[in-house]
């Protein structure tokens, strides 16, 4: 009979023997480890990327290119680009839109279809390009006070007053004698960093360099002394008054209809005098009415004008206006003291007793509303 210390002897070895294979097996899997958790991520990232593919092509190809080469907006797949350019800029960037470009916003928090994990997936894809990207030389760009200014119109001055002229969250920065105190660098590292302590945010991660590099000019401008009026458009006035009256916000719908007026055809300031009166009076819903009514209406094309010039006028005014029958339309001194309204009646009546004769009946307003927008394009 073996005694009982001869079978704890057996158990221990068994013990031992199990715990060496456990510590092996341990060994063998902190081995490997490393190696699949980077072939999971791997996954995942290929993963991720191909969704951004997805999304890229749906959404983004149509200005900046199926293969990121650019196109309205500007090249992605650019080596330069995605070495200065932080996968957190980009995402900012695409979530939030660009002021004042064609670039939107694509978040759901500011009106797009993309949650976060899609733009996530957009910016991956993105990145991607970066191992064969090509170089790319930047287009030549000369800062412009005047767009800075527009830029300024929609983004600063809400805390900073408009025109630069201070507010209750911020100070006046169209100062001269301010503005002598620091360097144009000094002003692009505060707009690009910003000063959260006292309450400035940070602007470089939403502007690209371009749009800071204008506001710097801006600053520039003022701090000479010059008055930078910014140059609105006409149709992104308008757009952004009814989309301000679509959301219960007649204050704004008021600000961007004086700026329409500003830069509307002749024909068209009735109509935004009109707008001004009912929201003054309360009228919300018949000033909306009205500012669709006007986006609807055909846009004055040059280039349609160039065709039908051709076919209607260029016999006696020449193939480009330089005169021939008729007088020289090119820096016409006639021309540039009429308004459109008054040019439409004019082509319309002819003149009696010379070779203009009247083109009612043989064109509609909108075509010589064209021609008008051509004959401008001739006398600034």
């Amino acid at each position: 009979m073996k005694s009982s210390s001869e079978n704890y002897n057996t158990l221990l070895v068994i013990g031992l023997a199990i715990t060496l294979l456990i510590m092996a097996g341990l060994a063998l899997y902190a081995l490997f480890e490393p190696q699949r958790l980077a072939h999971g991520q791997e996954q995942i990232l290929s993963a991720r990327i191909e969704r951004g593919g997805e999304i890229f092509q749906q959404q983004c190809a149509s200005c900046h290119g199926s293969q990121g080469e650019g196109g309205v907006g500007p090249a992605l797949n650019n080596r330069a680009l995605l070495k200065i350019t932080s996968d957190n800029a980009f995402f900012s960037v695409i979530r939030s839109g660009v002021p004042n470009t064609q670039m939107p916003a694509w978040g759901i928090e500011f009106g797009g279809p993309l949650t976060d994990e899609d733009v996530r997936d957009a910016v991956a894809f993105i990145r991607n390009y970066e191992a064969t990207a090509p170089e790319i030389a930047a287009a030549a760009f000369t800062p412009d006070p005047v767009r800075g200014a527009l830029l300024f119109d929609s983004t600063c001055a809400i805390c900073h007053g408009p025109n630069g002229s201070g507010g209750d969250r911020a100070p006046r920065l169209n100062d001269p004698a301010r503005l002598q105190k620091f360097p144009d660098e000094w002003y692009r590292g505060v707009i690009q960093h910003g000063r959260p302590a006292r309450g400035m945010p940070t602007w470089g991660t939403v502007l690209s360099p371009n749009q800071i590099s204008d506001l710097v000019a801006l600053t520039a401008a003022w701090r000479g002394g010059q008055t930078v009026k910014p140059e609105y458009s006409f149709e992104s006035a308008l757009e952004m008054a009814i989309f301000s009256l679509e959301n219960n916000d007649p204050e704004s719908a008021a600000l961007n209809v004086e700026r329409a007026l500003e830069v509307a055809p002749e024909d068209d300031k009735p109509v935004l005098r009109s707008v001004i009166e009912q929201l003054s009076a309360g009228d919300q819903a018949g000033a909306l009415a009205q500012l669709e009514e006007l986006q609807a209406a055909p846009a004055a094309n040059p280039a349609e004008g160039a065709v039908l010039f051709s076919a209607n006028c260029a016999a006696c005014h020449g193939a480009q206006g330089e005169g021939g029958i008729g007088k020289p339309l090119q820096n016409n001194q006639f021309i540039q003291g009429q308004s459109d309204q008054d040019l439409q009646q004019f082509i319309l009546d002819g003149r009696a007793g010379t070779a203009m004769v009247g083109f009612q009946g043989r064109l509609d307003s909108s075509q010589i509303s064209s021609i008008i927008a051509l004959l401008r394009l001739w006398n600034p």
